[in-house]
């Protein structure tokens, strides 16, 4: 932008605004003292308007506005608009939550109410929580503890059964008490994605299930499909027989699969018939897996989507760690069709502010496995959009305090 001939004083309106979040926008006037007569180019992002204000104040001395202008810019990440209709939101992970329900229910408690002080922020739209609940599937202390912590949230939560739930598959009496599920598979709409809810079984559905559910998947208008279970694989990545089946008869679509019930936690990403399948093992029953053990804790997995007109584009994963620490870990890109949807779209945006550690991801294609830990740098604005707003709003009030204090 050209400004020129401009009086003693320049009004500079600031606005931001994040695309997908009609709560992210802030604007604010600024207003800075220039010199008559003279020149500047400023070359401002997409994402701020400029405005030149035209205002009759006398100034004892003139700053060097450029200067400042400089600062505000390299302060101000540029962040390129997404397309219209496109929305980003949250849905975390949770599975084989037990331990807290037998031993530790104030960890329990603490672990929904601090899901719901994200809610807004992460813009979480959905808790899955994939089995193992309780330890004691007849126990109601246990139920009780989940009932009151599942309490502390309102965020919408999806359950599928453990075998811990319900004594390896033969009683749903409590379960369904609590839940209000039963023994039932189930297929419903979350959002942008087609929702798969598997109970636990010691082998595998009758074939006609997996006949109803499958078309109801391919005939349905989501492009992506979550499949809810909870014993789908061992640590060392050797499949149960449920899960054999689901690769065989249930992908007909891009899938994300959650699971848990072995005591290990990783992310890997394959493909089956030409689409790509990302397979989710989120347990935290023992701690952290890579250190000693610790049963009083508390971790999930967490999924950032974007969506655009409806369809998935884009989705991302963190570890999410709740207790005893609160963290986000680094962000791994899984998932990505931006650049085929809208072009080459370039995003600069600052990074998650706690990282403590990659999820670790696992690349499988044709049955080759390669492990891979780099870091992508690609991080979602989202993320640290509060944080961004909040930085801005202070650097604001500290240039114009500063300004007001110079001007006579």
């Amino acid at each position: 932008m050209r400004l020129a001939s401009l009086p003693s004083v320049l009004g500079i309106v600031l606005e931001f605004r994040q695309p997908g979040y009609p709560s992210f926008h802030y604007s604010s006037t600024l207003w800075l003292p220039v010199k008559s007569r003279h020149t500047y180019l400023i070359p401002p992002p997409s994402s701020i308007t400029i405005r030149p204000v035209r205002i009759e104040m006398k100034t004892s001395r003139y700053l060097l506005t450029i200067a400042v202008l400089g600062l505000i810019l390299l302060a101000i990440p540029v962040v390129s608009a997404l397309p219209s209709g496109t929305s980003t939101y949250s849905v975390v992970h949770l599975s084989d939550t037990q331990n807290l329900a037998t031993y530790y229910p104030g960890t329990y408690d603490f672990t929904f109410s601090y899901l719901e002080s994200l809610k807004t922020h992460l813009n979480i739209s959905a808790i899955i929580i994939t089995g193992d609940l309780v330890n004691t599937w007849n126990k109601k202390t246990e139920w009780d503890a989940y009932s009151h912590a599942r309490n502390q949230t309102t965020i919408p939560i999806f359950v599928t059964a453990g075998n811990h739930d319900t004594n390896r598959g033969k009683n749903y009496q409590y379960y369904s008490q609590v839940t209000g599920g039963d023994a039932g598979n189930y297929i419903t709409s979350l959002n942008d994605f087609n929702f798969v809810g598997i109970n636990y079984v010691d082998k595998t559905l009758a074939p006609g299930e997996f006949t109803v559910l499958r078309q109801a998947i391919v005939n349905s208008p989501q492009n992506f499909t979550i499949i809810a279970t909870h014993y789908y694989m061992d640590r060392n990545g050797k499949f149960s027989i449920l899960g054999k089946d689901i690769d065989r008869e249930l992908i007909g679509k891009p899938t994300l699969i959650l699971a848990g019930h072995v005591h290990v936690d990783f992310v890997r990403v394959k493909t089956i018939g030409g689409y790509p399948v990302i397979e989710d093992l989120t347990n935290y029953q023992d701690g952290d897996p890579d250190r000693p053990a610790e049963k009083n804790y508390s971790a999930g997995t967490l999924y950032t989507v974007t969506a655009a007109d409806g369809r998935v584009v884009k989705l991302t994963s963190n570890i999410i760690r709740i207790f005893p620490k609160q963290s986000i870990d680094t962000e791994k890109v899984l998932y990505d069709i931006t650049p085929e949807i809208f072009g080459n779209v370039t995003t600069t945006v600052p990074e998650v502010s706690v990282q403590v550690k990659v999820q670790s991801v696992v690349n499988l294609t044709n049955n080759t496995e390669t492990a891979s830990g780099d870091d992508d740098g690609v991080f979602h604005a989202a993320r640290s959009g509060n944080a961004f707003i909040d930085m801005v709003h202070s650097f604001l009030n500290f240039i114009t305090g500063l300004f007001s204090g110079k001007l006579s």
